[in-house]
């Protein structure tokens, strides 16, 4: 049985991935990805949203490894 840690863990992995897949279309087509067009220029910000994506899927596979623990209160 999965537990909720490896289930977001592969949650977060997953979506950041599929975030990498559609840099192009965020960096167009929404109002935050507009404005890192702006900041940055196009090449910088797809490659600092890529950077971001490929950070998450790292971020989501320790945390299914059980490498990073989330904050319990």
């Amino acid at each position: 049985m999965m537990n909720d840690q490896v289930f977001m863990g592969i949650a977060v992995a997953a979506l950041c991935a599929a975030g990498w897949g559609h840099a192009r279309w965020f960096l167009a087509e929404t109002r935050k990805g507009q404005r890192l067009v702006r900041w940055f220029g196009e090449q910088r910000a797809l490659w600092l949203f890529r950077s971001l994506m490929a950070a998450g899927v790292v971020f989501g596979i320790l945390l299914a490894a059980h490498v990073i623990n989330p904050v319990r209160w």
